[in-house]
């Protein structure tokens, strides 16, 4: 192993970790997105199954999105009756998302790409056997176009034993690792393969273990990370400790893998607040890769502003920012979004968005040209 730095790096993150679980969990049964829990002053594991938050949806998230992401049910849709509950034991979820791209690259004529791009599509069930038992499984789409990334199509498969003493639980199979705050935005900096040393959009194979306080959770989990499975070594490790109050929400987490050529490691802080209409949300992320030049030391980092202009119309900006090397001059990139997010009917969510890429570097003539993004989404979340 080259350096001490990594290894000191993820003893400081696990101890921070361990520490923050002490102070934060009090014990208490489980009752979104990071912005609706913020607006809610609640858990993820309110409205998925998965206490890390996204996939598969129980019967309160499904009902915060049958209402349009509101705790007040909504007379307006009251003849929507529909009920993904097939029996006492089964449950259906579904994740349909098409998004029309347009790129530009500065100092280029005309768009370079207009395309549509299927970009979700997943077909999710959870069994329950008993009452502390559940098994979740998704299927993905495949996406035909030569040289996409096959992971695209891996998707979660776990069982999981919860509601156990002080709220703890067992997860085993594929799922996403605790680390970061989980955003429907791949592309946001502190999510992208750009900075992670694993795919976040990949669900990884392992086992986790946790508890679900009133005010919180944490999660430890042991994954293959880069090793190849039945051949390599799982030496991957994250954990994560998050508290949800009404004023404040916020979680620290860190990540390490081991059986890559080089160690890898990150580390993670990010806070949320709701006033009133307005939600803001913040990430700060750093991490150490070893190299046989020496350790390169990388962050990223997002600021998101939200404003809830109605039941079913809500602002956003949001301010991306990645340094891949801080120890070297190597070229930074920032990006800049606005999104316009729509839901005129229960289970559908239109989003229109511009982003805009730019990038700086110590020699002008390396640069990469600014980019702009023009996005037409939709989102079938069931």
């Amino acid at each position: 192993m080259i350096g001490t730095r990594p290894v000191a790096s993820a003893r400081l993150a696990l101890g921070a970790v361990v520490s923050a679980a002490a102070l934060v969990m009090a014990a208490a049964p489980a009752r979104a997105l990071p912005l609706y829990a913020s607006r809610e002053g609640t858990k993820c594991a309110s409205c998925h199954f998965d206490p890390n938050g996204g996939g598969m949806r129980n019967e309160f998230g499904f009902n915060y999105d049958k209402n349009r992401h509101s705790m007040e049910e909504e007379t307006k849709f009251g003849s929507v009756d529909v009920d993904p509950q097939l029996n006492e034991w089964i449950r259906l979820g579904l994740d349909m998302r098409t998004v029309y791209i347009g790129e530009h690259f500065e100092g280029s004529s005309g768009f370079q790409t207009y395309s549509f791009f299927p970009m979700q599509g997943n077909l999710r069930v959870a069994i329950t056997p008993h009452e502390k038992l559940t098994v979740v499984g998704s299927h993905g789409l495949v996406v035909d176009a030569p040289g996409f990334p096959s992971p695209y199509v891996a998707r979660e498969l776990y069982a999981m034993v919860h509601d156990l003493p002080k709220g703890a639980f067992i997860q085993v199979g594929r799922f996403r690792v605790p680390f970061g705050l989980r955003q429907d935005d791949h592309t946001s900096f502190t999510r992208a393969l750009e900075f992670l040393p694993y795919d976040s959009q990949k669900e990884d194979a392992g086992i986790a273990l946790g508890s679900v306080g009133k005010n919180g959770w944490f999660e430890f989990s042991y994954t293959n990370g880069e090793a190849v499975p039945t051949l390599g070594q799982a030496q991957a490790v994250a954990g994560k400790v998050a508290w949800a109050f009404p004023f404040l929400q916020g979680g620290i987490s860190g990540y390490r893998d081991m059986g890559g050529v080089y160690d890898a490691n990150r580390w993670s802080l990010y806070l949320t607040r709701t006033f009133r209409s307005l939600t803001l949300l913040g990430e700060y992320a750093g991490g150490t890769d070893e190299s046989p030049v020496g350790d390169i030391n990388s962050m990223a980092a997002f600021l998101e502003a939200n404003y809830r202009v109605s039941r079913g119309v809500n602002v956003r900006g949001k301010f991306d920012y990645l340094d891949p090397d801080r120890d070297r001059d190597r070229e930074l990139t920032r990006r800049y979004l606005i999104d316009l997010d729509l839901e005129p009917l229960p289970f559908t969510q239109v989003k229109l968005s511009y982003r805009r890429y730019h990038a700086s570097a110590p020699i002008e003539a390396l640069e990469t040209p600014d980019r702009d993004e023009y996005l037409a989404q939709l989102f079938v979340p069931f």
